[in-house]
């Protein structure tokens, strides 16, 4: 069983070099966080653990986000009500908050009210951000949805995962500007939601977004027709977006071969509460996955996994820092495989540092080489300028049991576009999620 969870608390920041007792004219706005996570529920046991995504979306601090993990428990009281206490831990950071080095914990308690597959729940949370410059207690408020992907559905439905480079040539900064990042979207019969990740790789080193949408598409043939509007957040660097809410729509061109498509999309999006702008071209290359169905040919379905790994990573040196990240297999066929990684940091002050890869990886048994490329920037890295990453590494992949394995790699930066540590290392542990596919 697996679960979307969504929530929303907020945070109180001090000025540095005060006092944590509010001073009239002298605190700041509170943080409103919307958070993201994808859970993974024990099959004997009502508890779960997950990664989480905390994003800005209320208050002066658009582009301060956080990546982790979160765990809990789902203690029924009777069929409808349950008590639901959680633990989140994340690493992150940026626009310009006062956050030391990044981490960030919350304890949260709700009471919740279940329907069907879905549950509401509110109750209350206290944050802690790393130096304490940050933190206190709110309403915490929750909405999750629960997921059986080795089950046979009601109905035929599919999901797309994807690589999303965006060029965006008309825009608030009056220059051209580059983004990459990772997406996917849940299909159904006319309709789809989606949702993106993106940082940017050019003069605006430290912007990143997450964002939804929804839409309607059609098929003709091989080729695909897709219209959506979107809301989100997204902020940091340059960018002067305000609170963090944006807002746009978009359209998109696919071609489809096999259970892979090649796509082209056009689209703006907009701060809520901020000048900032931009229009974008993307390419999205990605994978298709089709999920059962009572009313499926059941010859043509089998079963298969989508793999996830959570790493440290930790760059070596006097510069050295640590991070939390998380990878993707997007892709794989025979000893290739097509992944998407993202890496937050939390020591050494680096806490608005953040990274997005994509990778390359040729794996022979236990032993794999791979390349990455991407963008890592915020916390004093490439925080105005581009922020182009290019790493090659040599790592094990060693089975823990039939759905887990230990993974660990020696990293070397190939190309930065600015100073960054040569060297790093890796420890990991992947896990496969099982679902049935066409």
């Amino acid at each position: 069983m697996t679960s979307i969870n969504f929530d929303y608390l907020t945070v109180n920041e001090q000025p540095p070099n005060t006092n944590y007792v509010t001073i009239l004219g002298d605190s700041l706005e509170p943080i409103g966080f919307l958070g993201t996570g994808a859970s993974i529920y024990h099959p004997n046991l009502p508890i779960y653990a997950g990664i989480r995504l905390n994003n800005a979306a209320w208050g002066v601090r658009a582009g301060y986000y956080t990546f982790g993990y979160h765990a809990g428990a789902e203690l029924k009281i009777n069929h409808n009500y349950l008590i639901h206490p959680r633990l989140m831990f994340t690493s992150g950071g940026g626009a310009e908050s006062h956050d030391g080095s990044g981490w960030f914990i919350s304890p949260a308690l709700s009471l919740e009210r279940n329907f069907g597959n879905y549950s509401l729940g509110i109750g209350g949370q206290y944050s802690y951000v790393s130096t304490g410059i940050i933190q206190g207690s709110s309403l915490y408020f929750s909405l999750n949805k629960k997921m059986d992907f080795t089950k046979e559905l009601a109905t035929a439905s599919h999901a797309q995962l994807f690589t999303n480079t965006v060029y965006s040539p008309v825009n608030e900064q009056v220059k051209g500007m580059g983004f990459i990042g990772i997406g996917g979207r849940v299909f159904h019969e006319h309709t789809y939601q989606s949702a993106y990740l993106t940082a940017a790789v050019t003069n605006l080193g430290g912007y990143m977004d997450v964002y939804g949408g929804y839409g309607i598409w059609n098929q003709f043939g091989a080729f695909r027709l897709l219209g959506e509007v979107n809301l989100g957040t997204g902020g940091g660097g340059r960018a002067p977006a305000g609170g963090g809410i944006l807002y746009g729509s978009g359209v998109e061109g696919q071609y489809h071969f096999n259970n892979l498509f090649i796509g082209s999309s056009l689209g703006v999006l907009k701060s809520f509460d901020g000048p900032f702008y931009f229009s974008f071209i993307g390419v999205h290359l990605g994978t298709e996955l089709h999920f059962d169905s009572h009313f499926s040919n059941r010859i043509e379905y089998m079963p298969a996994s989508l793999v996830i790994e959570n790493s440290f990573r930790t760059y070596l040196g006097d510069d050295g820092f640590s991070n939390l990240g998380v990878a993707f297999q997007l892709y794989k066929r025979g000893l290739i495989s097509l992944r998407g990684e993202s890496y937050w940091a939390f020591t050494d002050g680096r806490g608005a540092y953040a990274e997005g890869l994509f990778g390359l990886r040729l794996q022979q048994g236990w032993v794999y080489t791979e390349g990455q490329i991407g963008a890592g920037a915020g916390g004093g890295i490439n925080l105005w300028n581009g922020a182009g990453l290019v790493f090659m590494n040599v790592g094990l992949d060693i089975p823990f049991s039939s759905s887990t394995t230990i993974n660990s790699k020696l990293v070397y930066n190939l190309y930065s576009t600015t100073a960054f540590p040569e060297f790093g290392v890796q420890l990991g542990l992947g896990y496969k999620i099982p679902f049935t596919k066409r």
